[in-house]
């Protein structure tokens, strides 16, 4: 609907501005977003030429610079996951810049991403780090490109430590 369009897009705003202000950077050129009124109608997307499981909540398209998602079930989920693609827009567009592919491991690229739109004191990324504490199973940074490690809560819990000095 129109409404939940107009209220994407002032979301979008406060996390442009934001994000312009962290990265000391402005994207160069309008930022599309295409927005979804459901979770179905987001799989079925054509902007995208493969599945869309369920637990994917948006993307980003590096070649056309589209930010691809559904109005999910809570408006902060919807807000976390717009901020979380905005800030892979900003990745590209800093890449682009410098004629440089995204060369980096997806827990730096999905674990900066979370930290900036979740923020240092996320309890699900501070829960992770405990059980590993605990249970003696904290990786080496070196050690999160395997699979075994979700790179998005794992990568979180680095740039929170490397930003805030805290896990």
């Amino acid at each position: 609907s129109a409404a939940a369009a107009e209220l994407a897009g002032r979301l979008a705003e406060r996390w442009y501005e934001r994000l312009t202000s962290v990265f000391d950077h402005r994207l160069r050129g309008r930022q599309p977003i295409v927005l979804y009124g459901s979770h179905r109608r987001f799989e079925q997307t054509n902007i995208y030429g493969g599945l869309i499981d369920e637990s994917t909540g948006g993307f980003t398209d590096s070649r056309k610079r589209r930010i691809v998602l559904p109005f999910a079930g809570s408006l902060a989920e919807t807000d976390h996951v717009l901020g979380h693609e905005i800030v892979h827009a900003f990745q590209f567009d800093i890449a682009d810049q410098h004629r440089s592919p995204l060369a980096l491991p997806l827990w730096f690229i999905e674990g900066m991403a979370e930290y900036l739109t979740l923020g240092a004191d996320d309890a699900q990324t501070a829960m992770w780090m405990r059980d590993a504490v605990a249970a003696q199973r904290l990786p080496a940074i070196r050690d999160l490109s395997s699979s075994r490690y979700f790179p998005y809560r794992w990568g979180a819990a680095v740039w929170s430590h490397l930003v805030d000095g805290e896990p």
